[in-house]
């Protein structure tokens, strides 16, 4: 089954609704493919830890479209632990964790042009073995040439209408993959 990671844009798009009509139809095909067990969509938890820097007013509504997606599984890494114990017998012992699950990618990413935010979800996306990148960033989409060949080798860069298109031509069906499930290597 294709792995379909959507960046925080086309993320907050789901209830945002605030992309161009192109772009609003092809996530919804792709929402209904998901539904329908012929893709997985998913995104790591960077997504609801950038909508939580919205005013907070807004902030229930950006995490809706969030419930029917994947959360990547691997999106932290434990460094080790810090104890503490005391004459008494008292111990505290607290996990040292970090974000970055890929030193050298993240670095990378950065050096490629990316913002942190940006670079962490494409960091996600690899490690977690995704095979397809959506997204509607500009600062993305004009380095997906580099990023794909250098960074990501595994994974196409696109924005969700590309893949609906590529889906729609595959399955010669216009409302996207419903009745061919879509392998590892892309539409099949």
């Amino acid at each position: 089954m294709l792995k379909v990671y959507l960046e925080n844009d086309v993320a907050s798009a789901i209830s945002r609704r605030d992309f161009d009509m192109d772009e609003l139809r092809a996530i919804d095909l792709l929402l209904e493919a998901n539904r329908s067990g012929n893709l997985a969509l998913g995104t790591s938890r960077q997504s609801p830890r950038e909508m939580e820097r919205a005013p907070s007013q807004h902030q229930a509504n950006l995490k809706t479209g969030l419930s029917e997606l994947d959360l990547a599984k691997d999106d932290h890494k434990v460094l080790g632990f810090h104890t503490q114990t005391d004459q008494y017998g008292g111990c505290i012992s607290n996990p040292l964790v970090t974000d970055i699950v890929d030193g050298q990618m993240y670095e990378d990413l950065l050096a490629a042009g990316l913002k942190t935010d940006d670079a962490k979800h494409l960091m996600y996306a690899v490690h977690n073995g995704y095979q397809r990148f959506l997204t509607c960033d500009n600062g993305i989409l004009s380095r997906r040439a580099v990023l794909e060949d250098y960074c990501c080798p595994s994974m196409r860069i696109q924005r969700p209408s590309e893949l609906a298109a590529e889906l729609s031509d595959a399955t010669g069906c216009q409302a996207g993959p419903t009745e061919r499930t879509i392998g590892p290597g892309g539409p099949g």
